[in-house]
């Protein structure tokens, strides 16, 4: 049993999705963002944009960066749930090990729900920034800057997933000693890795019109 060890993941930069609102530089708008008057803004965003619109991009870069960290620090993690499944599988009794991996699983996907909630707040900066683009040297590398590291996101998302997939066939090659509720578990951690590529389709959507209005 030394080899399983309960995962407790301390690594998210946003420990509150509402905290991607609040760290760093921030655009005027977004203290208005419920504000029935948000359009009119808008339109008077498009004459002229936010001081704070390039270190906001940075703060931003910055933030799926960390991202990019946190998918990785899970995938590192799924690779020994793999490890600890086969040393689970060849002992006579596995139910107690397999219990131990399960509240990892249950871990690793409140992790995966997480980046997937960071990335739908950070979608929205990127819309609000979209709103006062103008074309601008600067800003456009910013936007360049963001969709470089959206790339890195979606790289690491895929071995993350491999890896996960990689954990269920294991399961699955061992139904005689998994049940229905562990199997459950691994399902759902598997989906819940899977559902963050919406998020990443987003923010890449929304970095790729802010690049776009800004060439």
């Amino acid at each position: 049993m030394t080899r399983i060890v309960s995962i407790f993941l301390f690594f998210l930069a946003c420990p509150r999705p509402a905290a991607a609102w609040t760290e760093g530089p921030q655009l005027w708008q977004e203290s208005y963002f419920f504000d029935a008057l948000l359009q009119s803004r808008d339109r008077m965003a498009r004459q002229q944009s936010d001081p704070q619109l390039s270190p906001m991009l940075k703060t931003v870069a910055g933030q799926v960066a960390q991202q990019v960290a946190n998918l990785r620090q899970i995938g590192l993690y799924m690779k020994a749930q793999q490890d600890n499944l086969r040393y689970a599988f060849g002992q006579d009794d596995p139910r107690q090990s397999l219990s131990t991996i399960a509240s990892n699983f249950e871990t690793l996907g409140a992790g995966a729900d997480q980046i997937r909630n960071n990335l739908y707040y950070l979608t929205a900066r990127c819309r609000l920034a979209s709103s006062q683009a103008l074309p601008d040297p600067e800003l456009y590398q910013g936007g360049l800057l963001i969709l470089g590291q959206i790339q890195q996101l979606q790289l690491s998302l895929n071995t993350l997933y491999l890896d996960a997939a990689a954990a269920r066939k294991i399961v699955s090659d061992n139904r005689w000693a998994a049940d229905k509720n562990f199997r459950f578990r691994m399902d759902e951690l598997v989906r819940s890795v899977a559902r963050v590529q919406d998020a990443v389709f987003s923010v890449y959507n929304a970095a790729y019109e802010f690049a776009m209005r800004c060439k």
